[in-house]
């Protein structure tokens, strides 16, 4: 709802008593009054905190405890330049400035939510520690591993601004920090090629499993929605689906959470 403080005092002059015989100091007091609870309403609306995702907690990271504290600006949050895809890895680049008259250490811990400015676009939450040292007046810029929240929504695109959210919590804080605590070592180059990255869609479908609702049954039906996939393409999905599901379920059920399945 708007404050228009012009209406405000209009209506306060028509009232049938009072007004009538409000002297033009009166209505002076009056109209500093009407603008002054305007200003405060508007300040405490920019202050309330932005609406949280389901699986956000109240606790607030070191690195959102920074920034309002003033010591950080984050000056950009968003697509990395060179993303392999939309929806994990290191596909999030953020820029930082130390804003304080001394050095700091910025850090972004494992669960902690990114939150997209975009309703229709999926939130992300990072999945590896990134230590950033900043000295006075310093930026700096870092790629950071992110998994998207959400299947339903759409992934990320260059026009999406992401927030730093919260710390996740229940079993989406449990699954991100046991992942992150054990993750496995990058798998050894086979004989005369170069380095091979470790596979995360896994992990990526755990997460979907457990923050999403989506097991291998949800997902097919989504693939089978999709004009684009028919046929031969269904068929594929549903095979790498259920080639994908020893693994996605070893992810969950080493972190204690064998009661999701996939």
């Amino acid at each position: 709802m708007g404050c228009d403080g012009a209406a405000m005092v209009r209506a306060m002059e028509n009232r049938p008593t009072q007004a009538k015989s409000a002297s033009p100091r009166r209505l002076g007091y009056l109209s500093w009054i009407v603008a002054t609870a305007c200003v405060v309403g508007s300040l405490v609306a920019a202050c309330r905190e932005a609406p949280r995702h389901p699986h956000e907690s109240a606790i607030r990271p070191a690195a959102l405890e920074r920034i309002a504290r003033g010591e950080v600006r984050v000056e950009r949050l968003g697509m990395a330049l060179r993303p392999e895809q939309p929806f994990f890895g290191r596909i999030i680049e953020i820029t930082v400035r130390n804003v304080s008259a001394k050095p700091l250490l910025f850090v972004l811990e494992p669960g902690q939510l990114l939150r997209s400015q975009d309703p229709a676009v999926t939130d992300l939450v990072v999945t590896s520690r990134e230590e950033i040292a900043l000295d006075s007046g310093q930026t700096a810029q870092r790629d950071v591993e992110v998994f998207s929240m959400s299947r339903r929504k759409l992934s990320m695109t260059r026009e999406t601004v992401y927030q730093l959210g919260n710390l996740t919590e229940g079993d989406v804080y449990r699954f991100v920090t046991c992942f992150a605590t054990n993750r496995p070592d990058e798998p050894p180059p086979p004989p005369g090629l170069p380095p091979q990255k470790l596979d995360l869609t896994p992990v990526q479908l755990a997460l979907w499993c457990i923050a999403d609702s989506l097991d291998r049954t949800a997902l097919l039906e989504g693939t089978a929605l999709n004009p684009m996939l028919k046929g031969g393409d269904y068929a594929r999905s549903r095979n790498y689906f259920d080639g994908q599901a020893k693994y996605v379920q070893g992810l969950l059920d080493r972190c204690g959470l064998e009661k999701y399945k996939f």
